[in-house]
């Protein structure tokens, strides 16, 4: 009762066997019928039967199936429905639930910048493509591919920054970068990308990016930054797997050989 009739007037639609939203509109209109009609005996009615039938109506709405299934899942679904329950009972509902959605809004992407990881994939005769541990450094007058797992929103592509080789003293170094499945990127992806791509230019190198999607190669012309950052070649992907990848790391071996110094 002290905490509103909001959750009550839900837990009661759930155990009457409510099936749509429609329901709290009627449930409303029935209210006001009850209250207009019989407010006389209404009035009779004592406080503790009112909370007794709301918490009877709140127990019966509990799914200890779904409880038990989100407290299995991981560390992030517990401490947001534990941190949710508890403001429940202390805050007003909206305030409650704007926790609970912070709170959720911060584990996600907690989870998502701890969830990416980067890999090196190494061509190999027979066209295949092995994945190994993505180097520290990059090479001089080399090519390195490499592979994103996880999200490169927020979070998720400052932590690819951090992951990404380092260009250190090398000279000419290409590196291309698949991104394959990815069909939007947000600001902060593109802001890593022209960074990245301008650590390239100074030390006279170039980055790929291939695999990409057509709705994101829409999206990088538009980004104007990424161009007037450094050298950025942008391959196309196809519907067989590792293709453009392939395409664009023989790409960038031509290039590297073309632009390595001759010996004297």
């Amino acid at each position: 009762m002290p905490v509103g009739g909001s959750v009550g007037q839900t837990a009661l639609n759930i155990r009457a066997g409510a099936q749509g939203r429609w329901a709290s509109i009627f449930s409303g209109i029935w209210m006001l019928a009850i209250l207009a009609l019989f407010s006389g005996i209404v009035g009779v009615v004592a406080m503790p039967t009112l909370a007794a039938i709301l918490i009877v109506a709140a127990v019966g709405s509990l799914r200890v199936g779904q409880i038990q299934s989100i407290l299995r899942t991981g560390p992030t679904s517990r401490i947001a429905m534990v941190a949710t329950f508890i403001a429940t009972l202390i805050l007003s509902i909206p305030q409650a639930v704007g926790v609970g959605v912070i709170i959720s809004l911060l584990l996600q992407l907690n989870q998502e910048a701890l969830d990416l990881r980067v890999v090196e994939l190494v061509p190999q005769p027979d066209g295949s493509l092995e994945e190994r541990p993505a180097p520290d450094r990059l090479t001089s007058h080399s090519v390195t591919l490499l592979d994103v797992y996880g999200s490169l929103f927020y979070a998720g592509a400052r932590t690819l920054q951090a992951h990404l080789p380092e260009v250190g003293t090398a000279t000419q170094p290409a590196l291309v970068l698949r991104l394959r499945g990815r069909t939007m990127l947000g600001a902060t992806a593109f802001k890593v990308f022209s960074d990245y791509s301008g650590s390239l230019r100074a030390a006279r190198g170039k980055l790929y990016l291939s695999g990409v999607d057509p709705a994101l190669m829409e999206q990088l012309s538009r980004a104007g930054h990424v161009k007037a950052a450094g050298p950025v070649e942008v391959i196309e992907a196809t519907p067989n797997l590792g293709e453009s990848s392939l395409a664009a790391y023989h790409q960038a071996e031509t290039w590297v050989i073309e632009h390595k110094p001759s010996a004297d």
